[in-house]
């Protein structure tokens, strides 16, 4: 890790990002055990992470926070005071490149699915956060192949959101938290569905979403899904897709919807 912080202190552009990448490898490669290295890394993690004006480092930083959260699970807890409040920011800037909030909204999931309950702390400001994104991207129709590609990467990163937030929170005693956030993703999902021009990735993260909902709220989650305008459809259309990875994503949703509508 010495070699690491002298390239960071180097000051090379390439050097530094490559040593990112690297110590994200790393993280994944020896798990846990990265935990001893991070009360040292963080700052020059917090400090790429606050560049967000050098789009391609912030990118970079925030797939390295993803690493470090499937390592780390929730020994990352004592850094995410400081990775939440970054990212937050960073979304909500005007002066984010567009390519950094995808991944951006993903890293929220990841963090979630490694902390468990523990991201109550910041579940309401990042409701907030996925909501407002949700309703400005929900609708996409006339926009051009470019622009409809983008937005739908979008959706994926905020689904993937959605997703680690609920599977993180599964089996704890503080789902119940997650329940007026509910109508609104169930909305979402509608919008998405009913637009048509969601890819083969939004199609499987989002049917996913679908199923992390039922399997996390159970029975109050049942009422809500069959209320639905368009789940059923959605679930159906994903049950006889051609896509091995949706129609198995797609089975799954079903039985977990099941036993919320039954229980």
């Amino acid at each position: 890790m010495g070699l690491f912080y002298k390239v960071f202190a180097c000051r090379n552009a390439t050097a530094h990002k490559e040593a990112m990448l690297a110590i994200g490898a790393l993280a994944y490669a020896i798990g846990a055990d990265f935990a001893k290295y991070m009360p040292e890394f963080y700052r020059f993690l917090e400090m790429d992470l606050q560049n967000f004006e050098d789009y391609q480092f912030c990118a970079v930083t925030v797939g390295v926070v993803g690493d470090l959260c499937r390592a780390l699970e929730d020994k990352i807890l004592p850094y995410c005071d400081g990775i939440m409040t970054q990212l937050l920011k960073n979304l909500s800037s005007d002066n984010l490149h567009r390519s950094v909030k995808p991944p951006l909204f993903s890293c929220i999931g990841d963090i979630a699915l490694a902390i468990g309950e523990n991201f109550n702390k910041y579940l309401m400001y990042a409701m907030n956060t996925l909501q407002l994104a949700s309703e400005l991207y929900a609708h996409t129709s006339g926009f051009d192949d470019e622009r409809t590609e983008y937005i739908n990467s979008l959706k994926n990163g905020i689904l993937e959101a959605y997703s680690g937030i609920f599977q993180g929170f599964k089996n704890s005693s503080k789902t119940q938290l997650l329940i007026p956030y509910a109508p609104h993703i169930l909305q979402f999902l509608d919008s998405i569905y009913m637009e048509k021009d969601m890819d083969e990735v939004v199609m499987k993260t989002a049917i996913g979403v679908l199923g992390d909902l039922a399997d996390t709220l159970g029975s109050n989650a049942g009422s809500l899904i069959q209320q639905s305008l368009s789940s059923k459809e959605f679930l159906d259309e994903c049950l006889t897709s051609e896509d091995h990875l949706i129609k198995e994503s797609a089975e799954w949703a079903k039985l977990a919807i099941n036993r919320a509508i039954s229980v």
